[in-house]
């Protein structure tokens, strides 16, 4: 169902399959995002241009890159041994002097931009769009309380991230098509799981919709 989601390039594809697999229509197969009801005060009230709110979605995988290299080394990103601005950040884990990328060549630039994909894919009318990051990654588990959620205070207190508030990521949603769908599959980074708490859901890829 996963990789048949992936290829999907339309919400009426997306919407055939869910519906040929029988969660379409299936109330017990959703929940509220972020176990909201009224979500949208939310999720409506965010960037008023879509171009604004893809954006967010950039930033928050360059903060999930940040804290899969602060995680894979057994740093809690709280802590005072933790990188406290994005600059010493980005010193420490990528050797970029300053934090400016000018300061690095063009082959450690193309290296380091691989951690972050922006693909445009089906018609050039009306695009898929596909943001994908080698970060830290979340675990099926933890999904709900992490990616899927509003409002926490997951990264209010790691001083090296952008995304604070835990709401901008949910802007793009209302630019979504008529029915506002996103994909979004996520597996934890190896590296971090050995360090944590044991999860048995951790070696599992996660996978859900966001519909409206």
């Amino acid at each position: 169902l996963c990789l048949s989601l992936a290829y999907c390039e339309s919400e009426k594809d997306v919407i055939k399959l869910l519906k040929n697999e029988g969660h379409w229509d299936n109330s017990d197969a959703w929940r509220y995002y972020g176990d909201h009801e009224n979500n949208f005060a939310t999720i409506g009230n965010q960037q008023s241009r879509p171009e604004a709110a893809m954006v967010e979605k950039l930033i928050n995988s360059v903060d999930a890159v940040l804290l899969s290299e602060c995680l894979g080394r057994g740093v809690n990103p709280e802590s005072t041994q933790a990188p406290q601005s994005i600059t010493e950040a980005l010193e420490t884990y990528f050797n970029i002097p300053s934090g400016k990328l000018s300061n690095i060549t063009a082959k450690e630039r193309t290296k380091l931009a691989d951690r972050i994909n922006f693909v445009a894919t089906g018609q050039k009318r009306k695009p898929c769009y596909s943001i994908i990051d080698k970060g830290e990654g979340q675990t099926p588990r933890k999904m709900p309380e992490t990616l899927l959620s509003i409002g926490r205070s997951n990264k209010l207190r790691i001083p090296f991230v952008q995304g604070k508030f835990n709401m901008g990521g949910t802007g793009v949603l209302q630019f979504c098509g008529t029915k506002n769908l996103q994909l979004v599959v996520s597996k934890r980074d190896p590296n971090i799981v050995e360090r944590e708490a044991i999860d048995e859901t951790s070696s599992n890829w996660g996978v859900t919709i966001v519909r409206r």
